[in-house]
């Protein structure tokens, strides 16, 4: 029986388990998600801190100005002052350097003037107490939560981590996945097609897909279309986290991935979705493995993986968020979606600064590597709608393509 996307994509979430949590180095955990709570070990910042290169003054000395004052020291970043700044003085400080006993402010140092000797500086515009200094403790104090569980480890979560100290954190473990193409027509991609053949660029397309997410993929080779050797491709598959096939899922004599998925007893929760491309999709688990039978036409298999398979492989990472994002555009020109199912038409989008326009592509079906190459988005046509006209608001799934160019 054959379910909606939106049904497909909901029975893939909920019979897609969270994986446990394995402890990494920090350099190691960039793109992960946290599994624990991270409090900071000391106040941030653990001092007064400069924000700025100038100098450090008493603001009460330089609300009337110009006014000179004595410059009594300098203090650079990393070293401890053991000056305090009296009546009239000032002391030069450079970013990040401990504010000094007596100083309330600091101004900065284009808006000063140094006499010849360095022995006095004009302060030329007055500065209000606790003017370019971060107070001790300002940013978080010691014992306060910094990161939450669940928490994105983004490059600047990174220095964060980095800066409370955590040298190794806990994250969600990274699923192993392996790959597997079926049909007698595949050959190597260095090989020159006969009669009949076609370069399997399927598992290449699918490895880079899955590297873009930062698992590492097991390209486990083809198998043949005859059940012994898709039956044990699939059972040396099963050693991974998540098996993905590509082809064999549909009505054919020779589509005998279901075939075997029955005889290894594998619970299999849909066979087809109304979707466009990409109708033949299965997904089943054997055990907490989950496995996907993907089409076998490039464009349809590069779609399912989007759709479903992203999503899943997301939710097992930790992340909260699963789908790619889905925002509105305009329309550049007129376009129609015959296939009485929801279209996910390979398209080009782009952003002019104040919003997102696309183009659909003129595919020449689910087998165009050519033009689906050129798509950054898919154009996202509901069921229900035939006709879409230029300048109408559509929504469209950006691909992280959409990023590069």
């Amino acid at each position: 029986m054959m379910i909606t996307l939106q049904q497909a994509f909901d029975l893939v979430l909920q019979h897609t388990p969270r994986l446990p949590a394995e402890t990494i180095t920090l350099l190691q955990a960039s793109g992960r998600v946290l599994t624990e709570e991270v409090v900071s070990d000391l106040d941030q910042p653990p001092f007064a801190r400069s924000s700025m290169d100038g100098y450090a003054v008493r603001a009460a000395d330089v609300a009337q100005v110009p006014v000179q004052l004595q410059v009594v020291g300098f203090i650079p970043a990393g070293v401890v002052p053991h000056i305090k700044i009296e009546k009239g003085q000032a002391a030069k400080i450079m970013t990040g350097a401990p504010v000094p006993e007596g100083a309330d402010a600091v101004q900065i140092v284009e808006k000063t003037r140094l006499a010849n000797d360095e022995m006095t500086v004009e302060i030329l515009a007055a500065v209000s107490a606790g003017q370019n200094i971060a107070p001790l403790g300002s940013e978080a104090r010691a014992g306060q939560v910094v990161a939450q569980s669940g928490s994105f480890i983004s490059p600047a979560m990174i220095g964060l981590l980095a800066s409370v100290g955590k040298s190794e954190v806990s994250v969600y473990r990274t699923p192993t996945l392996g790959i597997i193409a079926t049909g007698d027509e595949l050959i190597a991609i260095d090989q020159k097609p006969r009669a009949g053949q076609i370069r399997n660029s399927n598992s290449f397309a699918l490895a880079a897909q899955v590297a873009k997410l930062g698992v590492t993929p097991h390209v486990l080779g083809v198998a043949r279309d005859e059940k012994k050797h898709i039956y044990d491709l699939i059972r040396q598959g099963l050693q991974y986290d998540v098996l993905l096939l590509t082809g064999g899922v549909s009505m054919g004599d020779l589509d005998l991935v279901e075939d075997v998925f029955a005889e290894l007893n594998f619970k299999v929760y849909f066979d087809k979705v109304a979707v466009k491309p990409g109708k033949p999709v299965v997904f089943a688990k054997s055990g907490e493995k989950l496995i996907f039978g993907l089409p076998g036409n490039p464009v349809s298999t590069a779609t399912m993986f989007e759709l479903l398979v992203r999503p899943a492989i997301r939710k097992m990472m930790g992340f909260s968020v699963y789908q790619n994002q889905i925002v509105s555009a305009q329309l550049a020109e007129p376009f129609k979606n015959r296939s009485q199912r929801e279209f996910y038409a390979p398209a080009k989008t782009w952003y002019d600064g104040k919003l997102f326009h696309v183009q659909p592509l003129k595919a020449k079906g689910s087998g165009d590597v050519v033009t689906y190459a050129q798509s950054n988005c898919y154009l996202i046509c509901p069921i229900e709608q035939v006709e879409f006209n230029a300048g109408e608001e559509v929504k469209v799934m950006l691909r992280t393509e959409v990023f590069y160019y």
